[in-house]
């Protein structure tokens, strides 16, 4: 590794105290891990790969992979980034310096093994957890200025839906309408149809089906007309059927709408199918992104891939997951 972290260093041309003071250490720190004295802490490893512009695991392997995947370049606008965003319980760090960027009509998946960091991910962006370190923008606003603005660009469905049970799916959404002020009844209808649920709009929510209530809670993400579509395991619990209507529902939401969609699943196939872009976190590292065209057009599956990458060094170093 010691040589691949030189030789990556003076690509960027950089020198090792540049190193040092990026990672609050010594620049004789960084000589004896280009030597092979010493190896990098986990703790380095994540903003280490950041600034050498690799994955933690190429850095682990010391190697460049030539199969790595180079996620196009675009000219979208950004709808979410983070920048060194870190998340501890206690003396555990759950999340160790993220930077991810997100961009406008994309569909990104995020996957890792329990325990990863995914929803701790997924909450703390939306300011659920508010003691946490780095910066998370939401179209471009950073949560921490202006919240309220931020935020109003986002929908989300973590885990469940939260759905009043006794009132009938209208009813539901008239709530969530009137909380956000939206009174656009021609596109309400629309997003109803489109989540196959006029014919049973009026009924209770208690007399749906789990997929049902689970894109009853979708459309009510999306009634405020989100720049920013976040779901946690939507597929929980779903038949065949429902995933596949999810799947579909989902990518027409992104190309009609312009939706941006962020989801966290552990049905690798599902993932595969819908999103454009992957991004697979463990032990609180990003540690890869993939192009699913790109992984498609190397014959890849991504169920390969990602017992690989969380498999191998950095699931044994990283402890507990």
């Amino acid at each position: 590794m010691g040589q691949f972290i030189s030789e990556l260093r003076k690509e960027k041309g950089l020198t090792q105290k540049d190193i040092g003071d990026k990672l609050n250490i010594t620049d004789n720190s960084v000589s004896k891990w280009e030597r092979g004295i010493n190896a990098p802490d986990i703790y380095y490893l994540g903003p280490l790969s950041e600034i050498l512009g690799v994955s933690v695991k190429e850095l682990l392997n010391g190697e460049r992979n030539i199969r790595k995947r180079k996620i196009k370049k675009t000219d979208k606008k950004i709808v979410l980034e983070t920048k060194n965003l870190s998340k501890n319980f206690g003396n555990k760090k759950i999340l160790k310096a993220i930077n991810m960027k997100i961009y406008e009509g994309d569909i990104v998946g995020l996957i890792g093994p329990n325990g990863a960091g995914k929803t701790t991910f997924i909450k703390t962006i939306l300011n659920l957890y508010k003691e946490r370190e780095g910066e998370v923008f939401i179209c471009g606003i950073n949560i921490d200025q202006d919240f309220e603005k931020a935020i109003s660009n986002v929908g989300c469905v973590i885990e469940n839906p939260d759905l009043y049970p006794h009132l009938s799916g209208y009813k539901n959404i008239k709530i969530v309408s009137l909380l956000n002020n939206i009174k656009d009844d021609e596109y309400i209808e629309k997003i109803v149809k489109l989540f196959k649920l006029n014919a049973r709009i009026k009924d209770k929510v208690k007399k749906y089906s789990l997929g049902m209530k689970q894109r009853l809670g979708i459309v009510c993400a999306l009634i405020k007309k989100p720049k920013l579509l976040i779901l946690d395991e939507p597929t929980n619990g779903l038949d065949p059927l429902g995933i596949k209507e999810l799947r579909d529902i989902i990518k027409n939401i992104s190309e009609d709408m312009n939706v941006t969609v962020l989801i966290s699943s552990h049905i690798l196939s599902e993932i595969e199918n819908i999103c454009d872009r992957i991004v697979i976190i463990d032990n609180g590292y990003i540690i890869d992104e993939i192009d699913i065209d790109d992984m498609k057009s190397h014959e890849i599956s991504l169920e390969q891939e990602f017992l690989k990458l969380t498999s191998g060094t950095v699931g044994q170093i990283g402890g507990e997951l």
